[in-house]
């Protein structure tokens, strides 16, 4: 048995740090990945993805655990398919967040945590819904609902607000939601480069990967300044600051690069597979 007082934890990204330009997991990062495991650590990923999205990753890389996901808002059990944790939204911020989106022309789209209601999203009718998103929902086999009063339905379930827009586009809808909620929501945008398109997401304050992060660490007996995180865009900040260790990959973002600890190499160049690999060297296995 591990001594858990060096038992690390590490956080990984997974969109821009475990999965490469091609949205795929390289041989050299599983293995890298597997041995962090086998020398008697613990790896949480932390997405902005939900589970359903993000279930093929983990198959992939035959790694089921507790995992961050919804960028901290949900933390599941994944072997067993359960949410552990959860950070629903003040349903009337929920509420006015969707009124706000909508005014602008867009779609809003509510996650709901489809253990509690059997629905993934609700997204807006009566509005346009980017090409990219209902790519994307096709794509992940997504359980969606409309609804054409999305700003005036109970949302004791909703964790996240969210839409997908173009980068112009997101600029003014960021700008609009920071001028008129200020400190009661938190904003970030992440970038589909490949798409040419910004998913601007909406939370809680109190809603972010570093926390959602440390309710994995104390499942786990890992105290804070045990837990490595290491990822490259906007939902990853809080993570990368607050970790005793923040890593950030060499295509992260200036922002995530700015409050990192240290730069790795990219997405491209199995970055985060030869910092693993060094660490271990460095560090060894949990005793």
């Amino acid at each position: 048995m591990a001594d858990r007082s060096e038992l690390y934890l590490f956080g990984i990204d997974l969109d821009g740090t475990l999965l490469n330009p091609a949205g795929e997991v390289s041989d050299r990062t599983k293995q890298a990945v597997h041995a962090v495991l086998v020398a008697g650590h613990k790896v949480a990923f932390a997405t902005g993805r939900n589970h359903t999205e993000a279930r093929r990753v983990f198959d992939n890389m035959e790694h089921q655990d507790l995992a961050v996901l919804v960028s901290g808002a949900i933390v599941v059990d994944t072997r067993a398919g359960q949410t552990v944790y959860r950070a629903t939204m003040d349903p009337t911020l929920a509420s006015e967040l969707c009124d706000a989106i909508e005014q602008l022309g867009h779609a809003a789209v509510a996650f709901q945590d489809r253990d509690h209601t059997g629905v993934d999203y609700l997204v807006s009718t009566h509005r346009v819904v980017h090409r990219s998103l209902r790519n994307w929902m096709t794509y992940s086999d997504q359980v969606l609902q409309t609804r054409d009063d999305l700003p005036g339905i109970d949302h004791t379930h909703t964790l996240r607000v969210s839409t997908v827009l173009d980068f112009a586009d997101a600029a003014i809808l960021k700008a609009s939601i920071e001028a008129r909620f200020g400190n009661r929501a938190y904003v970030h945008g992440i970038i589909v480069a490949s798409d040419g398109v910004e998913i601007v997401e909406m939370f809680d304050q109190n809603v972010n990967k570093w926390l959602g992060l440390q309710q994995v660490a104390n499942r786990h007996g890992v105290p804070d300044d045990r837990i490595i995180a290491i990822g490259d865009d906007m939902n990853d900040l809080a993570m990368i600051r607050q970790a005793k260790l923040g890593i950030a990959m060499g295509n992260a973002r200036t922002d995530v690069k700015q409050v990192a600890d240290r730069v790795i190499g990219s997405n491209a160049e199995d970055g985060l597979a030869v910092f693993l690999e060094e660490w271990l060297k460095q560090n060894g296995s949990a005793r």
